[in-house]
C-alpha cells in the first residue's frame, strides 16, 4: 500500500515537461552583402543541394518582378521606402499565380549591436520578400536604384564558393548557415556554420487501463524519451525508458478485496511518420522486476506495439507477455493516456 501511494503522489507531481520546437521548413540559410549597392540578400532554401539554382537565377527573377513593380507603381512613388511581397502560387487546376503586395516601407531605421559596437545599419529602403515553395528570398535595398543594380549581378561565383567549402556538405541533420561578402562579382569572404536540430528530452508521466487473460487492470507509468529531430526541426525519431505500475485486484483468502501490484521495466524505438502532427508508431520490450500478482510467474519478458489513435495523449498498446521463465505466452491489450 505504501508503494501504491509513494506512486501515485510521484504520478501527481509529475507532468510532461517537453518544450515543442517550431519545425522550420527551410533550414538552409545564405546571407550575401553587397557593399558597392549597400544591399543584403539572404536565401533561405529547403535543401541548399537541390534548390541552388534559385541562387544562381535571382538577378533575372528579380528583374522580372521589377517590370510588375514599375507598372504598379508611380513615379512619385518609387522615391519613398516600400515593402514588397511576391509569393507564387498555384490555383486548383495547376495554373501559376502569382500574388504581389506592394505597401510603405518602415521609416525606422533598423541597427544590429554587439558588445556595444553597431555593426549593421538599415535605413529605411526598398524591402523585397519572394515566397516559393522550396525557397524564400529577402532583399534590401537603400532604394530603388540600389535595387535595379542587383539585377546585374552574376552570382555564380557565390555557388562556387558554397559548393566549395567543405562545411556545406556536412550538413546530415543540420541546417545550413552562411554569409558572404561579395563584390565586383567575386566572393571577398565567406563564412559557413551549421544550425543544429533541437534534439529535446521528454518526461511523462501516464495512466491507463490494461486487460491481461481475464483481469482488468488500472496502470501508473513514468516516461524518460529522447526525441531525435530531422534538419527541419519535426521529431522524427524516439527513445524512450519506461517504468510502469501494473495494480490487479482481487478477493484475498479471507474475502478481501486486495491489490497485487506488478511493475515492469522496458525501452523502445518509434519513428513519426506525419508532418502535420506527430504521430508515432514502435517498438518495445521490457522485463519484470517485481510481481505479487499470480498471472505472471518466473521471469517474464514482454514486447509491445505503441500506435497512437489521432491523439497525442492516447495510444492504444497491444502487449505479449513471455512468462513462467518464457515458456508461456500471454496476451495483453492498454489503453494509455499521456498527462
Amino acid at each position: 500500500m505504501k508503494l501504491l501511494i509513494t506512486c501515485i503522489t510521484l504520478l501527481l507531481c509529475l507532468y510532461s515537461s517537453r518544450l515543442k520546437a517550431q519545425p522550420k521548413p527551410l533550414p538552409d540559410s545564405i546571407r550575401v552583402e553587397f557593399p558597392d549597392q549597400q544591399s543584403i540578400i539572404t536565401f533561405e532554401l529547403r535543401q541548399y543541394a537541390v534548390n541552388k539554382a534559385v541562387i544562381k537565377d535571382f538577378p533575372l527573377q528579380l528583374s522580372d518582378l521589377l517590370k510588375h513593380i514599375m507598372n504598379s507603381t508611380t513615379e512619385g512613388d518609387r522615391d519613398k521606402p516600400r515593402h514588397i511581397t511576391f509569393v507564387y502560387t498555384t490555383d486548383d487546376d495547376d495554373v501559376e499565380r502569382n500574388a504581389l503586395t506592394i505597401r510603405e516601407g518602415s521609416p525606422e531605421t533598423k541597427a544590429v549591436v554587439s558588445q556595444n559596437t553597431v555593426i549593421e545599419l538599415l535605413p529605411p529602403g526598398w524591402e523585397v520578400n519572394i515566397k516559393m515553395k522550396h525557397a524564400e528570398i529577402h532583399v534590401y535595398a537603400p532604394s530603388l536604384a540600389r535595387l535595379t543594380e542587383l539585377t546585374q549581378l552574376n552570382l555564380d561565383p557565390v555557388i562556387q564558393q558554397l559548393d566549395g567549402d567543405p562545411e556545406t556538405y556536412r550538413q546530415k541533420r543540420m541546417g545550413l548557415i552562411s554569409r558572404i561578402i561579395f563584390r565586383e562579382n567575386n566572393v571577398l569572404t565567406a563564412k559557413t556554420t551549421h544550425r543544429y536540430p533541437n534534439d529535446m528530452l521528454g518526461l511523462h508521466a501516464g495512466a491507463g487501463v490494461g486487460l491481461v487473460r481475464d483481469k482488468f487492470y488500472p496502470e501508473f507509468n513514468f516516461t524518460t524519451s529522447f526525441y531525435f529531430a530531422n534538419r527541419y526541426k519535426e521529431n522524427h525519431q524516439r527513445i524512450s525508458a519506461h517504468y510502469e505500475l501494473k495494480l490487479f485486484t482481487g478477493q484475498s483468502l479471507e474475502g478481501e478485496y486486495r491489490s497485487w501490484p506488478s511493475s515492469f521495466v522496458s525501452v523502445s524505438y518509434a519513428m513519426n511518420f506525419r508532418k502535420d502532427r506527430p504521430r508515432w508508431t514502435g517498438l518495445g520490450a521490457g522485463f519484470m522486476v517485481n510481481n505479487k500478482s499470480d498471472l505472471f510467474t518466473g521471469k517474464t519478458l514482454k514486447l509491445f506495439l505503441e500506435s497512437d489513435i489521432g491523439s497525442s495523449k492516447l495510444n492504444i498498446i497491444p502487449e505479449l507477455y513471455l512468462t513462467d521463465d518464457y515458456k508461456s505466452a500471454v496476451f495483453g491489450l492498454k489503453l494509455n493516456y499521456k498527462f
